[in-house]
């Protein structure tokens, strides 16, 4: 069990702790919940820049990248290019823990790299720590946090306070349905209102569509999602 220690936090940064579990609980399941708490979560780990994607394990793919603090230039770059030639995430992926980035690739072997001279150090990238969020097999979002060249390495204290969070990061996050299980945009609207609890008339007068198309959408995406009816279904969506 993960423990954390009074020298930690500042009062200011136990306010900050505070308020993204409260994000956390509050925003569950929502879309835009890593772009509402990713600077919270930089801020908290005493780091200078953060990016946040979903891995795509079908087509092995970091995407719906979100961002703090670095150039939005980066992310195009890293989205087009360099992702394709990344020598250090797949590794980090692979522990399924908070890791540093020296820990899979020492920072001699890193500067050795045109990843590292082309990309990390045109944007400042110097100092990193990854975690990698998976629900049931399925990842569902990271966290990339970097410092600069002239900050201090990150410690023992980031591991313990994102070990920490890991687990609440893990129940928050939505579910990618489009990678996992080919839902359309549509379908995916259905399935999200209907996990909530919502009835079928109150979601087809959301959408503004028929009763019948509501149901016909309802049906293929139940089958597409592997379950029996609509209660199972949304005990998946929801866990």
């Amino acid at each position: 069990m993960t423990v954390l220690f009074e020298k930690d936090f500042s009062p200011s940064e136990f306010t900050l702790f505070s308020e993204i579990l409260w994000k956390l609980g509050s925003g569950k399941g929502q879309y835009n919940l890593r772009e509402n708490i990713i600077a919270d979560i930089t801020i908290l780990l005493r780091a200078d820049f953060a990016a946040s994607y979903i891995w795509d394990s079908t087509h092995n793919l970091s995407k719906e990248g979100v961002i703090w603090k670095i150039d939005p230039k980066a992310m195009e770059d890293y989205e087009c290019v360099w992702q394709f030639d990344d020598p250090i995430t797949a590794q980090l992926r692979k522990r399924q823990k908070p890791t540093f980035v020296n820990e899979v690739m020492t920072l001699a072997d890193l500067k050795k790299t045109s990843y590292y001279n082309e990309f990390l150090r045109t944007y400042g990238l110097y100092h990193g720590i990854n975690i990698y969020f998976v629900r049931n097999g399925i990842d569902i979002g990271d966290l990339r946090i970097w410092r600069a060249k002239d900050a201090n390495m990150f410690g023992e204290r980031e591991k313990r306070i994102l070990n920490l969070l890991e687990p609440y990061f893990t129940q928050a996050l939505p579910l990618d349905l489009s990678t996992q299980y080919g839902l359309t945009p549509r379908e995916q609207e259905i399935v999200r209102l209907v996990s909530k609890g919502l009835s079928d008339k109150h979601v087809a007068n959301l959408l503004g569509i028929s009763f019948t198309t509501l149901r016909t959408h309802l049906n293929n995406s139940i089958r597409k999602i592997g379950c029996n009816n609509r209660t199972e279904m949304a005990l998946l969506i929801q866990h």
